[in-house]
């Protein structure tokens, strides 16, 4: 794959680690409310907002990458209608605005908690449109591969372990700024991160099992297919069978080392400042394992007819 091409796997790996992110993020927000008070949660979420949006502006400036004439992108939303890629290209641009808005008011207008609110479910609602959208594009009669509700729900799947993963980094990741700024709320912080981790802990196991388990399923299909199938299935277990294991294997990993981080920190009573380095690096193998997935998934496919 060359720049090019390389540059719709960043971009959709991006987005859905943005959505998730905000999705993860968000519940957390919703389930602590009550334990903690509503002024420090937001302002725990503030940096955590910032780093999703940056990471959209990184996708969406990434995906012009892929185009030979990035500055007459605006065209291709003239097909809404009809055109998957359209409607994605709209909805990716709405829910971009909507997530800086909701940064602005984390940021400068703290008081309005309920427009907070309301706007950050709005922006998850369009972000789970926009990944829907970016998987429809990819279900075609000629990509034998691809033309599966599987790539739906695989991409879903993505989105929540991506998701979930980053969120567990960025609450360590900002509870290590906050120490070194000597900001009030160093002890809310640890309580947050202290409760927020097993359910996370579970979610990553639970998205990293359906990844596995669609994964496998696909491969299923494909060997019952027809000669187009039989050939992208025999391009995953021959050419790229070193990266088929090493996704696997990563995806495999990083959710049980994350988990056996959190039951010791929970067994030993050890604070969250303990959990960086594994959090960082389990992180780090299931977006190597996503990026590894995303390569195969367009590797793999065989072009039906013209």
């Amino acid at each position: 794959m060359n720049v090019r091409e390389w540059a719709l796997p960043v971009y959709t790996i991006l987005m859905q680690l943005a959505v998730g992110a905000l999705f993860v993020l968000w519940t957390i927000r919703r389930l602590v409310t009550s334990k903690f008070s509503p002024g420090e949660m937001d302002r725990i979420m503030r940096n955590p907002i910032l780093v999703i949006v940056v990471t959209v502006v990184v996708a969406m400036v990434g995906s012009h990458f892929h185009l030979s004439k990035p500055f007459h992108s605006f065209y291709a939303v003239r097909n809404f209608a009809q055109s998957w890629l359209s409607r994605e290209i709209v909805f990716t641009v709405v829910f971009f605005l909507l997530l800086f808005f909701l940064w602005v008011l984390s940021r400068y207008k703290k008081e309005h908690r309920f427009l907070l609110t309301v706007i950050g479910w709005v922006s998850i609602l369009l972000g789970a449109i926009v990944v829907y959208c970016m998987a429809r594009i990819y279900m075609l009669p000629t990509q034998v591969a691809w033309n599966s509700p599987l790539v739906i729900v695989s991409f879903y799947t993505t989105t929540v372990l991506l998701g979930t993963m980053t969120i567990a980094c960025l609450l360590v990741l900002d509870l290590k700024f906050a120490e070194i700024q000597h900001t009030d709320d160093i002890d809310t912080r640890i309580q947050v991160i202290q409760y927020s981790m097993a359910w996370l802990t579970l979610v990553a196991f639970l998205a990293a099992v359906v990844n596995i388990t669609l994964m496998f399923y696909q491969i299923y299909m494909l060997g019952q297919g027809d000669v187009n199938a039989q050939t992208s299935l025999q391009l995953m277990f021959e050419l790229y069978t070193p990266l088929f294991v090493l996704r696997l294997f990563l995806i495999i990993v990083a959710p049980f080392w994350f988990g056996a981080t959190v039951y010791r920190m929970r067994k030993a009573g050890l604070t969250p400042q303990k959990l960086m380095i594994p959090v960082y690096m389990s992180c780090l193998f299931i977006l190597i394992g996503e990026i590894l997935g995303r390569f195969l998934f367009y590797a793999t496919h065989i072009r039906v007819g013209i």
